[in-house]
């Protein structure tokens, strides 16, 4: 289960300002290491946007290593201890958005429970995207998403657990932002693609 909400002023809208401002710069610093590697394929990191490993369309350089045979994506990454090993460490990432937006709004990613049998702890939300932002360009507009925790707990407490805070208390009280369906979002999106169409059509 998975909230949505609309970004309209304050902190949300200064933090996915910044992060859209850092995913440029990453892009961009991607995007020369790449060239100076004369490659145009690559694995990226998918929370910091960082540069992991490259696909060399011929010869493999040899501060990388040569990929396994039988790999199918058959990405290269630098040799431990190589300059390009450095190079890529160095790099500097876009901040987590799981990490901030969790932080920032003291949202839950996990929640405690009791029951008749005993207790137990679970994550909530989509592994290693529990949290995020959306964009359609740097004007705007801007979302983000989050687990919604309102809804797990009611979930929960529908089979009898009883569920510990913070999770048990929590609810999204964000200055900013407005909730809105998936849905509401997917028709924002059809209808910048659909004002791009005719735009270029013209």
């Amino acid at each position: 289960m998975t909230a949505y909400f609309l970004i309209e002023s304050g902190r949300p809208l200064e933090l996915v300002r910044q992060q859209i401002a850092e995913t440029s710069r990453v892009r961009e610093q991607t995007q020369a290491l790449a060239k100076e590697l004369g490659v145009t394929n690559g694995s990226l990191c998918r929370r910091t946007g960082v540069l992991l490993g490259v696909v060399f369309d011929k010869d493999v350089h040899p501060e990388f290593v040569k990929p396994k045979s039988r790999a199918r994506n058959r990405t290269s990454y630098p040799k431990k201890g190589s300059d390009w090993a450095k190079r890529f460490a160095a790099q500097q990432g876009t901040p987590d958005a799981v990490e901030l937006i969790s932080t920032e709004f003291e949202i839950p990613l996990g929640l405690s429970y009791k029951m008749a049998t005993g207790s137990g702890w679970c994550t909530i939300g989509t592994p290693l995207s529990e949290c995020g932002f959306l964009w359609l360009g740097e004007n705007g507009p801007y979302a983000m998403w989050a687990p919604d925790v309102p809804a797990l707990v009611a979930d929960r407490r529908s089979r009898g657990q009883e569920v510990e805070d913070p999770a048990g208390s929590f609810s999204f009280n964000i200055d900013g932002c407005r909730r809105i369906e998936k849905e509401e979002w997917e028709i924002l999106v059809l209808q910048h693609e659909l004002a791009a169409k005719k735009g270029g059509a013209a």
